[in-house]
């Protein structure tokens, strides 16, 4: 009789589908249009309109970590063994740690090489305001008080930062979890808000909860182990191919307010679904996925510095797609693996874990 596969949606195969999110986020971030305007980009053998919209369907990536974090965040929470406080200011600090140090380190080298703190927070309004706003940013929370940032591309951390206090919240109706998800998807619909923005922190709650109720109800578990056989498996992989396929190009034909949930929901959840079965599993790439993954927040963190605010020369000059993505991957892995080293040897790693325990002891 044949055995059946073991696959499971455990930490190892989420940091590959972190591996795989980052790679998607560079790819649409570099590939707008815009963003290589003035550059001469090939992207032989390929159609140009072909992968520019491809890099515009990366997107996706967002709510890929969004439903990521929800899952995880689920978990964690479930297994916590300090109060709802505890977690959350431990959860909090854990997150926000690596934000923090990069945030330090690129106030003092880019004001140092360019004077760019000055012109982010001091070109504007009086010194007060000026501080405040470095505050905001310090904290991640630009987004939601709409001040001024050292990188657009951090708005995103105003968005981790509301995951984790919603979790104790939502976890006090957790019996109710669906039904919340269903009041937090028709709420947009009902006061006919805009949802159509790419950077809005509501538009990925839906997805993180999403992430939530797959954890609580162990779905993405349960489709991992349906059809487990040979001949099952390949109807099982032509089938998740194919939705994925007219999910693809749907995917700019609908306006967003009228499909978000599936755009930005749906969509990325059978793409986790499909990688965690078909694509993170095969040897080779699977490690791969796996170093990249564990390197993901800082190659988000750093990476529009590189891309867009001081080295974009560089990073477009080989004239082609795949060279350009690959100095701008590697350039960004190598700062991450510095920033890895530096927090090892600095002791900036034992005083955050410290400082962790010391929280969920107090709290």
């Amino acid at each position: 009789m044949e055995k059946e596969r073991n696959i499971r949606f455990d930490k190892y195969n989420s940091q590959a589908m972190k591996g795989i999110a980052i790679v998607m986020m560079l790819l649409h971030h570099m590939y707008l249009k815009k963003s290589y305007e003035g550059y001469d980009v090939s992207y032989a053998p390929f159609p140009e309109d072909t992968m520019l919209y491809m890099c515009n369907v990366f997107k996706i990536c967002v709510p890929i970590f969004a439903f990521i974090s929800g899952y995880g965040l689920y978990l964690s929470y479930r297994k916590k063994r300090t109060t709802p406080v505890g977690w959350t200011v431990s959860r909090f600090i854990k997150t926000m740690s690596g934000f923090w140090i990069i945030w330090i380190l690129s106030a003092i080298i880019f004001q140092a090489m360019f004077g760019f703190v000055t012109r982010v927070y001091f070109s504007h309004g009086n010194k007060v305001q000026s501080l405040v706003a470095m505050g905001i940013d310090f904290l991640g929370l630009k987004t939601l008080f709409g001040t001024a940032s050292m990188n657009g591309t951090w708005w995103y951390m105003s968005a981790a930062v509301i995951f984790i206090l919603l979790v104790p919240l939502v976890m006090k109706l957790e019996d109710c979890l669906p039904m919340v998800l269903a009041l937090v998807v028709a709420f947009p619909h009902i006061v006919m808000l805009d949802m159509a923005r790419e950077t809005d922190v509501y538009t990925f709650i839906p997805v993180f909860l999403m992430g939530m109720c797959v954890a609580k109800y162990d779905l993405l578990e349960r489709w991992l182990r349906v059809w487990n056989k040979i001949p099952q498996r390949v109807v099982k992989f032509l089938l998740e191919l194919l939705v994925l396929f007219l999910f693809y190009k749907a995917y700019g034909k609908i306006l967003p307010f009228l499909y978000n949930e599936i755009r930005w929901g749906i969509f990325p959840i059978i793409v986790v679904a499909f990688c965690a079965e078909f694509i993170n599993v095969i040897p080779g790439i699977r490690q791969i996925l796996l170093f990249l993954g564990k390197h993901s927040m800082n190659v988000f963190l750093v990476h529009t510095f590189i891309r867009h605010y001081f080295w974009k020369d560089f990073i477009y000059s080989f004239g082609h797609f795949i060279p350009d993505f690959l100095a701008l991957l590697v350039t960004s892995l190598a700062v991450s693996i510095a920033l890895e080293w530096l927090k090892k040897v600095s002791g900036y790693n034992r005083l955050i874990q410290n400082i962790c325990v010391k929280a969920e002891q107090i709290m």
